[in-house]
């Protein structure tokens, strides 16, 4: 299992400066600063393995709409990897950013340094599951085998990302998700798309009902052994589906994970809630 906490704005990364290795922590305190060079930065996820004996997180940052590459390679990317971008990194790294169609864009890139890794993770949104298939083909044609099987089970999915790691080439792991902006009580297309996974063995009938069942809401009134004690009678949580993504690759079989949302209710729309929460996979 894993757990990801949003910051949603920079002075709520101020409270967990300090918590966690200096180079996450001077990430945070970069980012908290209102006119700083992290100042771009839409919002953050920290993402903690739970099986992991390191409490660092992995560090997500959400970009805008429009980013700028030299900013992105020369201040960003620097900032979240203790440094600047090997030449060829920072070159493979424009190349994914120029080839992509007036569509698509980068939304999030994240640091894997706490598993391990010096790969930078780049998550592109705006692809049809054929647009992904093409632009593999440019940039990556040896991934292309293990994704035209998967890729299709995201047709009229809404939401799309594609993800993939990034050293001096990229790495043999591929990851497709999406989502819906509304909950399979308003979306009748959760079930097919469940129904899709199971019917390629990537989940059980079981689990496909537990995903349906898992959206609801609680309070102390309805879970009393499960309420936290500090909380008393107040307050509220929401649960809900964020995304389902398979990851995949020429060098493993397919695999389906699922982020479930949990946190306090938002009323203006169940992605709000989604966005403004804590998930876990």
């Amino acid at each position: 299992m894993d757990l990801s906490l949003c910051l949603r704005k920079p002075w709520e990364a101020r409270a967990l400066i300090g918590r966690w290795n200096p180079a996450v922590n001077a990430f945070l305190s970069s980012w908290s600063e209102p006119e700083g060079p992290l100042a771009p930065v839409r919002s953050v996820w920290l993402e903690f393995d739970l099986d992991r004996d390191d409490p660092a997180p992995v560090v997500c940052a959400k970009l805008p709409r429009s980013v700028d590459p030299e900013w992105l390679t020369g201040t960003l990317l620097p900032a979240l990897q203790e440094g600047p971008l090997p030449a060829g990194q920072r070159g493979l790294i424009l190349a994914a950013l120029e080839a992509l169609p007036p569509s698509a864009n980068l939304l999030y890139v994240f640091n894997l340094r706490a598993r391990g890794s010096d790969a930078v993770r780049l998550e592109i949104f705006g692809l049809e599951p054929t647009g992904m298939i093409d632009y593999l083909r440019g940039m990556a044609p040896e991934m292309v085998s293990a994704v035209e099987p998967v890729a299709p089970l995201f047709e009229g999915v809404e939401r799309l990302h594609l993800s993939f790691d990034m050293m001096a080439e990229i790495l043999p792991r591929m990851g497709i998700e999406g989502s819906f902006p509304h909950q399979p009580s308003r979306e009748p297309r959760w079930s097919p798309l469940l129904a899709r996974l199971v019917a390629h063995d990537l989940c059980s009938p079981a689990k496909r009902a537990a995903l349906l069942a898992w959206p609801g809401y609680d309070t102390f009134w309805t879970a009393p052994q499960r309420w936290p004690a500090k909380l008393g009678p107040r307050g509220a949580c929401i649960r809900l589906l964020s995304h389902l993504k398979v990851v995949c690759g020429p060098d493993r079989d397919p695999e389906a994970k699922v982020y479930l949302v949990f946190g306090p209710p938002d009323r203006s729309s169940d992605a709000a809630a989604a966005s403004r929460s804590t998930r876990f996979t």
